[in-house]
């Protein structure tokens, strides 16, 4: 399936921005916008990594060359949806933080949270964390289809399966 024209999203007041997020995402299952790419399922799960993602700007992340700015872009490709998420915070070790939470699992006392950059990993594909030529900050990767397994088909509508 050839890939669409990149559509980009601008948010900016992180006193709403997870609102705004799951609300464009809301609508996007409504509308059907990625019909015939991924279903319902794999929406979700873009929806879930996105906001992990974002929760964690907002909880997280040091501004300190402006107020935040985040851009939110979605195109589809090769029977997936590429989403990519650059913001102009400071930034972080990703590594870093990834071997933590890798020592967080599998340590002695495992922890209830602190696992959101090892389930992006584990449910995206070509996963990438950088900092742009301009100086933001960019996490990209992508989701394919089908997600939806057959056991969990019937939870899922018919009408938001791929054919």
């Amino acid at each position: 399936m050839p890939g669409s024209v990149p559509r980009t999203y601008r948010f900016a007041d992180f006193g709403l921005i997870i609102d705004e997020v799951h609300a464009l995402f809301d609508a996007w299952v409504e509308d059907d916008v990625f019909a015939g790419v991924i279903d319902e399922a794999g929406l979700l799960v873009m929806k879930l990594a996105v906001h992990e993602w974002i929760a964690n700007l907002v909880q997280h992340a040091v501004f300190r060359h402006g107020a935040p700015v985040v851009l939110v872009t979605v195109a589809t490709e090769d029977a997936g949806v590429r989403c990519r998420i650059e913001d102009n915070s400071d930034g972080f070790d990703f590594r870093s933080q990834v071997a933590q939470q890798e020592g967080a699992v599998f340590g002695p006392e495992p922890t209830e949270r602190g696992r959101g950059l090892l389930m992006m990993i584990a449910c995206t594909e070509d996963l990438a964390y950088t900092t742009t030529e301009a100086g933001t900050q960019r996490l990209e990767f992508v989701v394919r289809a089908p997600m939806t397994p057959d056991s969990m088909a019937p939870l899922f509508p018919a009408d938001h399966h791929p054919s």
